[in-house]
Protein backbone atom coordinates (compact mmCIF):
# COMPACT_ATOMS: atom_id res chain seq x y z
CA UNK A 1 0.00 0.00 0.00
CA UNK A 2 2.95 2.27 -0.59
CA UNK A 3 0.95 4.20 -3.15
CA UNK A 4 -1.42 5.32 -0.41
CA UNK A 5 1.35 6.39 1.90
CA UNK A 6 1.53 10.12 2.60
CA UNK A 7 4.47 12.29 3.53
CA UNK A 8 4.99 15.87 4.60
CA UNK A 9 7.30 18.21 2.66
CA UNK A 10 8.22 21.86 2.91
CA UNK A 11 7.93 23.84 -0.33
CA UNK A 12 8.79 27.58 -0.21
CA UNK A 13 7.88 27.79 3.46
CA UNK A 14 4.54 25.92 3.18
CA UNK A 15 3.97 22.43 4.42
CA UNK A 16 2.40 20.13 1.81
CA UNK A 17 1.08 16.60 2.47
CA UNK A 18 1.40 14.37 -0.57
CA UNK A 19 0.33 10.90 -1.54
CA UNK A 20 2.85 8.63 -3.23
CA UNK A 21 1.64 9.53 -6.75
CA UNK A 22 1.65 13.25 -6.08
CA UNK A 23 5.04 12.97 -4.44
CA UNK A 24 6.51 11.48 -7.62
CA UNK A 25 5.14 14.35 -9.68
CA UNK A 26 6.33 16.85 -7.07
CA UNK A 27 9.89 15.56 -6.99
CA UNK A 28 10.10 15.48 -10.76
CA UNK A 29 9.01 19.09 -11.10
CA UNK A 30 10.88 20.27 -8.04
CA UNK A 31 14.12 19.45 -9.78
CA UNK A 32 13.23 21.98 -12.47
CA UNK A 33 12.21 24.59 -9.92
CA UNK A 34 15.29 24.36 -7.75
CA UNK A 35 17.76 24.17 -10.61
CA UNK A 36 19.93 27.17 -11.44
CA UNK A 37 17.46 29.77 -12.75
CA UNK A 38 17.78 30.92 -16.34
CA UNK A 39 16.64 34.54 -16.27
CA UNK A 40 17.84 35.61 -19.70
CA UNK A 41 14.87 36.81 -21.78
CA UNK A 42 16.09 35.04 -24.91
CA UNK A 43 16.44 31.64 -23.28
CA UNK A 44 13.93 28.84 -23.79
CA UNK A 45 10.48 28.89 -25.31
CA UNK A 46 8.79 30.73 -22.45
CA UNK A 47 6.18 33.38 -23.29
CA UNK A 48 7.52 36.94 -23.20
CA UNK A 49 5.48 39.89 -21.91
CA UNK A 50 6.46 43.54 -22.38
CA UNK A 51 4.88 46.25 -20.25
CA UNK A 52 5.57 49.82 -19.22
CA UNK A 53 6.43 50.67 -15.63
CA UNK A 54 3.48 51.61 -13.43
CA UNK A 55 0.98 49.30 -15.13
CA UNK A 56 -0.81 46.24 -13.74
CA UNK A 57 0.27 42.98 -15.40
CA UNK A 58 -1.51 39.64 -15.59
CA UNK A 59 0.70 36.55 -15.82
CA UNK A 60 -1.30 33.56 -17.08
CA UNK A 61 -0.03 30.11 -16.16
CA UNK A 62 -1.54 27.68 -18.67
CA UNK A 63 -1.36 24.06 -17.58
CA UNK A 64 -3.34 20.88 -18.13
CA UNK A 65 -6.90 21.44 -16.94
CA UNK A 66 -7.58 19.55 -13.70
CA UNK A 67 -10.65 17.37 -13.35
CA UNK A 68 -13.01 18.11 -10.48
CA UNK A 69 -10.34 19.76 -8.40
CA UNK A 70 -11.30 20.77 -4.89
CA UNK A 71 -9.75 24.10 -3.94
CA UNK A 72 -8.56 22.75 -0.58
CA UNK A 73 -6.52 20.18 -2.49
CA UNK A 74 -5.02 22.76 -4.86
CA UNK A 75 -1.55 24.16 -4.37
CA UNK A 76 -0.35 27.11 -6.47
CA UNK A 77 3.10 28.66 -6.13
CA UNK A 78 4.53 31.62 -8.07
CA UNK A 79 8.26 32.26 -7.85
CA UNK A 80 10.61 34.90 -9.25
CA UNK A 81 13.93 33.53 -10.52
CA UNK A 82 16.75 35.96 -9.87
CA UNK A 83 20.49 35.92 -10.34
CA UNK A 84 22.43 35.81 -8.13
CA UNK A 85 19.78 36.02 -5.37
CA UNK A 86 18.05 32.77 -6.39
CA UNK A 87 14.32 32.13 -5.95
CA UNK A 88 11.91 34.62 -4.35
CA UNK A 89 8.36 33.76 -3.33
CA UNK A 90 5.88 35.93 -5.23
CA UNK A 91 2.56 34.34 -4.21
CA UNK A 92 1.42 31.08 -2.65
CA UNK A 93 -2.02 29.45 -2.41
CA UNK A 94 -2.81 26.34 -0.36
CA UNK A 95 -5.64 24.80 1.64
CA UNK A 96 -8.18 27.05 -0.03
CA UNK A 97 -6.51 30.37 0.90
CA UNK A 98 -3.55 32.62 0.15
CA UNK A 99 -0.43 31.80 2.15
CA UNK A 100 1.72 34.94 2.15
CA UNK A 101 3.90 34.46 5.19
CA UNK A 102 7.02 33.85 3.11
CA UNK A 103 6.22 36.36 0.38
CA UNK A 104 9.24 38.43 -0.66
CA UNK A 105 9.21 41.99 0.63
CA UNK A 106 9.33 43.57 -2.84
CA UNK A 107 6.01 41.88 -3.79
CA UNK A 108 4.04 42.57 -0.61
CA UNK A 109 0.72 44.25 -1.31
CA UNK A 110 1.15 43.97 -5.10
CA UNK A 111 -0.06 40.44 -5.95
CA UNK A 112 -3.44 38.78 -6.38
CA UNK A 113 -4.27 35.26 -7.55
CA UNK A 114 -7.15 34.59 -9.96
CA UNK A 115 -8.61 31.07 -10.25
CA UNK A 116 -11.51 31.97 -12.53
CA UNK A 117 -9.96 30.12 -15.47
CA UNK A 118 -8.98 27.05 -13.46
CA UNK A 119 -11.41 24.77 -15.33
CA UNK A 120 -9.62 25.74 -18.57
CA UNK A 121 -6.20 25.20 -16.99
CA UNK A 122 -5.41 28.88 -16.45
CA UNK A 123 -4.15 30.23 -13.14
CA UNK A 124 -3.42 33.97 -13.31
CA UNK A 125 -1.24 36.16 -11.15
CA UNK A 126 -2.01 39.90 -11.17
CA UNK A 127 1.05 42.00 -10.35
CA UNK A 128 0.29 45.69 -9.79
CA UNK A 129 2.42 48.79 -10.31
CA UNK A 130 5.22 46.91 -12.06
CA UNK A 131 8.70 48.36 -11.99
CA UNK A 132 11.90 47.63 -13.90
CA UNK A 133 13.19 45.55 -10.99
CA UNK A 134 10.29 43.13 -11.64
CA UNK A 135 11.84 42.14 -14.97
CA UNK A 136 12.83 38.50 -15.10
CA UNK A 137 11.48 34.94 -15.20
CA UNK A 138 8.37 33.93 -13.24
CA UNK A 139 7.63 30.25 -12.63
CA UNK A 140 4.22 28.94 -11.65
CA UNK A 141 3.79 25.52 -10.03
CA UNK A 142 0.32 23.95 -9.91
CA UNK A 143 -0.43 20.75 -8.00
CA UNK A 144 -3.53 18.86 -6.89
CA UNK A 145 -4.44 15.31 -5.97
CA UNK A 146 -4.21 14.24 -9.62
CA UNK A 147 -0.75 15.54 -10.49
CA UNK A 148 1.37 18.65 -11.00
CA UNK A 149 2.49 20.98 -13.75
CA UNK A 150 4.75 24.03 -14.16
CA UNK A 151 5.34 26.90 -16.59
CA UNK A 152 7.78 29.82 -17.00
CA UNK A 153 6.89 33.35 -18.13
CA UNK A 154 9.42 36.08 -18.93
CA UNK A 155 8.38 39.63 -18.01
CA UNK A 156 10.16 42.71 -19.34
CA UNK A 157 9.20 46.03 -17.75
CA UNK A 158 10.29 49.12 -19.69
CA UNK A 159 10.55 52.66 -18.31
CA UNK A 160 10.99 55.81 -20.44
CA UNK A 161 14.17 57.87 -20.34
CA UNK A 162 14.33 61.61 -19.76
CA UNK A 163 15.59 63.94 -22.49
CA UNK A 164 19.41 63.65 -22.55
CA UNK A 165 21.55 66.52 -21.26
CA UNK A 166 24.68 67.41 -23.26
CA UNK A 167 27.50 69.38 -21.61
CA UNK A 168 31.07 70.41 -22.50
CA UNK A 169 33.51 68.93 -19.97
CA UNK A 170 36.70 70.53 -21.34
CA UNK A 171 37.92 72.46 -24.38
CA UNK A 172 41.55 73.17 -25.22
CA UNK A 173 43.55 73.77 -28.42
CA UNK A 174 41.18 72.12 -30.86
CA UNK A 175 40.26 69.24 -28.53
CA UNK A 176 36.92 68.96 -26.74
CA UNK A 177 35.38 66.46 -24.27
CA UNK A 178 31.59 66.11 -24.11
CA UNK A 179 29.21 64.17 -21.86
CA UNK A 180 25.67 62.96 -22.61
CA UNK A 181 23.56 62.02 -19.55
CA UNK A 182 20.04 60.67 -19.10
CA UNK A 183 18.16 58.91 -16.33
CA UNK A 184 14.98 57.09 -15.24
CA UNK A 185 14.71 54.42 -17.96
CA UNK A 186 14.96 50.67 -18.48
CA UNK A 187 16.34 48.58 -20.15
CA UNK A 188 19.70 49.79 -21.45
CA UNK A 189 19.36 52.30 -24.32
CA UNK A 190 21.54 52.81 -27.37
CA UNK A 191 23.63 56.01 -27.34
CA UNK A 192 24.95 57.38 -30.66
CA UNK A 193 27.17 60.41 -31.34
CA UNK A 194 27.04 62.22 -34.70
CA UNK A 195 27.46 65.64 -36.29
CA UNK A 196 24.78 67.88 -37.82
CA UNK A 197 24.96 65.94 -41.10
CA UNK A 198 24.31 62.61 -39.41
CA UNK A 199 27.90 61.37 -39.77
CA UNK A 200 28.60 59.05 -36.86
CA UNK A 201 31.44 60.08 -34.55
CA UNK A 202 33.80 57.49 -33.11
CA UNK A 203 32.95 56.64 -29.51
CA UNK A 204 35.88 54.97 -27.79
CA UNK A 205 34.68 55.04 -24.16
CA UNK A 206 31.95 52.52 -23.15
CA UNK A 207 28.55 53.67 -21.94
CA UNK A 208 28.40 53.82 -18.12
CA UNK A 209 25.29 52.50 -16.34
CA UNK A 210 24.20 52.84 -12.72
CA UNK A 211 21.01 51.11 -11.52
CA UNK A 212 18.69 52.66 -8.95
CA UNK A 213 16.68 50.87 -6.24
CA UNK A 214 13.65 50.76 -8.55
CA UNK A 215 15.68 49.14 -11.29
CA UNK A 216 15.98 52.16 -13.61
CA UNK A 217 19.27 53.25 -15.14
CA UNK A 218 21.33 56.41 -14.97
CA UNK A 219 23.32 56.55 -18.23
CA UNK A 220 26.52 58.45 -19.07
CA UNK A 221 28.37 58.54 -22.39
CA UNK A 222 31.57 60.55 -23.00
CA UNK A 223 33.11 61.66 -26.29
CA UNK A 224 36.48 63.28 -27.06
CA UNK A 225 37.29 64.64 -30.51
CA UNK A 226 39.10 67.27 -32.56
CA UNK A 227 36.76 70.09 -33.57
CA UNK A 228 36.53 73.44 -35.29
CA UNK A 229 34.62 76.56 -34.28
CA UNK A 230 30.92 76.29 -35.15
CA UNK A 231 30.96 72.48 -35.37
CA UNK A 232 27.69 70.84 -34.25
CA UNK A 233 27.83 67.62 -32.19
CA UNK A 234 24.71 65.61 -31.32
CA UNK A 235 23.88 62.82 -28.84
CA UNK A 236 20.97 60.52 -29.79
CA UNK A 237 19.20 58.05 -27.47
CA UNK A 238 17.33 55.08 -28.94
CA UNK A 239 15.04 53.09 -26.61
CA UNK A 240 13.41 50.36 -28.68
CA UNK A 241 10.91 48.93 -26.11
CA UNK A 242 9.07 52.26 -25.87
CA UNK A 243 10.09 53.54 -29.33
CA UNK A 244 11.92 56.53 -27.86
CA UNK A 245 14.25 58.46 -30.16
CA UNK A 246 15.62 61.69 -28.70
CA UNK A 247 18.51 63.89 -29.83
CA UNK A 248 20.24 66.89 -28.32
CA UNK A 249 22.94 68.96 -30.06
CA UNK A 250 25.51 71.61 -29.14
CA UNK A 251 27.39 74.08 -31.34
CA UNK A 252 31.01 74.25 -30.25
CA UNK A 253 32.26 77.83 -29.78
CA UNK A 254 35.71 79.14 -30.71
CA UNK A 255 38.28 78.81 -27.96
CA UNK A 256 39.14 82.26 -26.49
CA UNK A 257 42.68 82.36 -25.10
CA UNK A 258 44.92 84.98 -23.51
CA UNK A 259 47.81 86.44 -25.61
CA UNK A 260 50.80 84.19 -25.41
CA UNK A 261 54.32 85.42 -24.55
CA UNK A 262 55.62 84.01 -27.84
CA UNK A 263 53.46 86.43 -29.84
CA UNK A 264 55.48 89.52 -28.66
CA UNK A 265 58.82 87.87 -28.16
CA UNK A 266 59.04 89.24 -24.59
CA UNK A 267 57.50 88.36 -21.26
CA UNK A 268 54.34 90.26 -20.44
CA UNK A 269 56.02 92.39 -17.71
CA UNK A 270 58.82 93.72 -19.93
CA UNK A 271 56.82 96.44 -21.75
CA UNK A 272 55.47 98.16 -18.58
CA UNK A 273 58.93 98.08 -17.00
CA UNK A 274 60.58 99.65 -20.06
CA UNK A 275 57.93 102.37 -20.14
CA UNK A 276 58.58 103.26 -16.50
CA UNK A 277 62.34 103.46 -17.07
CA UNK A 278 61.91 105.68 -20.14
CA UNK A 279 59.62 108.11 -18.30
CA UNK A 280 62.10 108.31 -15.41
CA UNK A 281 65.01 109.12 -17.76
CA UNK A 282 63.02 111.87 -19.55
CA UNK A 283 62.01 113.52 -16.28
CA UNK A 284 65.57 113.53 -14.95
CA UNK A 285 66.84 115.00 -18.22
CA UNK A 286 64.31 117.83 -18.13
CA UNK A 287 65.18 118.66 -14.54
CA UNK A 288 68.91 118.71 -15.28
CA UNK A 289 68.37 120.86 -18.38
CA UNK A 290 65.97 123.36 -16.77
CA UNK A 291 67.88 124.14 -13.55
CA UNK A 292 70.72 126.18 -15.21
CA UNK A 293 68.14 128.45 -16.87
CA UNK A 294 67.01 129.91 -13.55
CA UNK A 295 68.82 133.37 -13.06
CA UNK A 296 70.98 134.14 -9.99
CA UNK A 297 68.64 136.82 -8.76
CA UNK A 298 65.81 134.36 -8.86
CA UNK A 299 62.36 134.65 -10.32
CA UNK A 300 59.81 137.07 -8.99
CA UNK A 301 56.35 135.66 -8.76
CA UNK A 302 53.39 137.77 -7.67
CA UNK A 303 50.90 135.96 -5.49
CA UNK A 304 47.52 137.31 -4.33
CA UNK A 305 47.29 138.52 -0.76
CA UNK A 306 44.43 137.93 1.59
CA UNK A 307 40.92 138.97 0.74
CA UNK A 308 41.20 142.11 2.94
CA UNK A 309 44.18 143.57 1.08
CA UNK A 310 42.90 142.74 -2.42
CA UNK A 311 46.50 143.26 -3.66
CA UNK A 312 49.51 141.33 -4.85
CA UNK A 313 52.64 140.48 -2.92
CA UNK A 314 55.97 139.75 -4.68
CA UNK A 315 57.59 136.45 -3.85
CA UNK A 316 61.23 135.95 -4.73
CA UNK A 317 62.39 132.53 -5.90
CA UNK A 318 66.13 132.23 -5.63
CA UNK A 319 68.17 129.76 -7.62
CA UNK A 320 69.67 126.77 -5.80
CA UNK A 321 72.68 127.56 -3.60
CA UNK A 322 74.91 125.44 -5.81
CA UNK A 323 74.15 127.64 -8.83
CA UNK A 324 74.88 130.84 -6.84
CA UNK A 325 78.18 129.46 -5.72
CA UNK A 326 79.19 128.80 -9.31
CA UNK A 327 78.41 132.40 -10.35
Amino acid sequence: MDSLRTCSMIFPGIEVRLTGLSLAWFLALLGGVTAEPDTTPEAGNSPHLYHQAGQDVTLECKVQAPQETHLRQLHVYWHFLQEPAGISVVHSYSQGADQLGDQAEEFRGRTRLSLQGLNQGVVALILSDVRPSDSGTYRCFLMDNQGADTMDIVLQVAAPYELPQLIILSQDEGQVSLQCHTTGGYPKPEILWHDANGTQLSQEEPVELQRSSRGTFDVWSNLSLTYWAGMSVCCTLNHAPLQQNMSVCVILPALVTQPQAEETGFPVWVIPALTLVLVTIVCMGLIHWALPLIPMEGIEVRCPLTEESQGWSPVRVDPPEEEMAEH
